[in-house]
């Protein structure tokens, strides 16, 4: 198991040579091999190399959008992108308040359709983007475009697309999809000595409870387009293989029964 490091910024596109690098670069690395890393979809076919095993991990659009929100100004986060870039930002970007950009239209928490990157890097509203891949259409945020792509590569590229919202049922079907990598993953997840439930990993202390209120209106922007579209066809997808997991079992323990 291997996890990109934090040692250079996330970029949001690769070109056709830097995807085929880096899918040699996995390649290479043989089985069995799990990599975690922020990066687009890419299809490893095209360099006549053999695809490897997708999955992902999917969010609420506007806690994902809160939390990125946060992340990006909690200390540690401050420090790396230092050590990155040999600069920070202005004390009143660090010190803004995500209250005070909803309500005063601030760019940075303006959700519009169709609007391009920010910056060169780590700009992660866009949830459809890592499924999409790197084509120049998948830049614009929350499109119809973006999504029929995102939502096919889901489709027919990812074992399995989880939800973090839905953690009990997304560890069972990692177990049962992928038992390769995932058996017994359930039962280790929620041990009380070892567990990352008992745990607060990947907390960040720096982010205050968000009202009701200010969530509406960032949802408004969101609500029946596409990035909500997305989430929820994911969600759905997760759902019918652990029902379908679900109705084996029932099967097989029927046929258990009946033999006797």
């Amino acid at each position: 198991m291997n996890r990109a490091p934090f040692s250079e910024p996330v970029r949001q596109r690769l070109a056709d040579d830097e995807q085929e690098e880096l899918a040699n670069e996995l390649t290479d690395l043989g089985e069995p091999y799990a990599y975690a890393m922020h990066v687009n979809y890419i299809d490893f076919r095209e360099f006549d190399l053999p695809q490897p095993i997708y999955i992902n991990m999917i969010r609420d659009p506007v806690e994902r959008v809160i939390s990125w929100f946060y992340y990006k100004r909690a200390p540690w986060t401050v420090v790396q992108m230092y050590k990155l870039t040999k600069k920070f930002r202005k004390a009143q970007w660090y010190n803004k308040s995500l209250e005070d950009c909803v309500i005063k239209n601030d760019l940075e928490c303006r959700y519009e359709i169709g609007s391009s990157f920010q910056s060169a890097i780590m700009d992660h509203k866009r949830q459809t983007l890592f499924f999409c891949g790197h084509d120049l259409s998948c830049e614009s945020f929350n499109t119809q475009e973006a999504y029929k792509l995102a939502m096919k590569n889901v489709e027919s590229e990812y074992a399995v697309v989880g939800s973090w919202e839905d953690l009990n049922v997304t560890l069972e079907v990692l177990e049962h999809y992928i038992p390769k990598f995932f058996r017994g993953v359930t039962q280790l997840y929620f041990d009380e000595q070892v567990g990352m439930a008992s745990t607060s990993t990947n907390v960040n202390p720096w982010k205050p409870v968000i009202s009701s209120h200010i969530k509406e209106i960032i949802k408004k922007n969101f609500l029946i387009l596409w990035e909500y579209e997305f989430y929820n066809f994911c969600k759905q997808r997760l759902y019918k293989q652990y029902w379908a997991l679900k109705n084996m079992k029932m099967y097989e323990e029927h046929e258990r029964k009946s033999k006797f």
